[in-house]
């Protein structure tokens, strides 16, 4: 999972140096289960771990701290956003695209239109930053190897 996060990121940002980058993975979050957000922080806390960029951080829709915070809770010129979700639907092609101030309540639907367009105009220029938005994590076909090996490893 970890390697697919830190192949999702380079995909998304190829020429950034992520010593002038902050890495955000984005989860869903609620109050209502404190273990919803368990695998997102385990793969944060791995990246970061590994020194590559500047900042890694877990962000949530629901729950602190808020991807809608993303410019408070950074400071390097480049911003890597990637989607920690099985597949890509409302919540990333509008909800976190409103969230991070790269479309407006007006523009979800012109944005949803056309699947993967939201993707497709990286990098977002905002406040003389870049930001840049991945697809979700479980769209890369390497996910599919993930699942395989879970299920593997639970039938020994």
């Amino acid at each position: 999972m970890t390697d697919l996060l830190l192949k999702r990121a380079r995909e998304v940002a190829p020429d950034v140096d992520p010593a002038e980058t902050s890495l955000l993975i984005v989860a869903h979050g609620t109050d209502l289960n404190e273990n919803s957000a368990v695998a997102a922080k385990r793969e944060v806390e791995k990246i970061r771990s590994l020194g590559k960029y500047a900042a890694v951080l877990n962000v949530y829709m629901e729950e602190s701290p808020l991807v809608s915070d993303w410019r408070k809770l950074t400071e390097t010129p480049n911003v890597v956003v990637v989607p920690f979700f099985i597949s890509d639907g409302l919540h990333s092609y509008e909800d976190i695209p409103v969230l991070l101030g790269i479309a407006n309540g007006r523009s979800r639907t012109r944005l949803s239109a056309i699947p993967g367009e939201v993707f497709r105009r990286n990098p977002y220029k905002i406040d003389d930053r870049s930001l840049f938005y991945a697809p979700s994590l479980g769209t890369d076909p390497g996910f599919a190897d993930i699942i395989i090996e879970q299920a593997l490893s639970a039938k020994s």
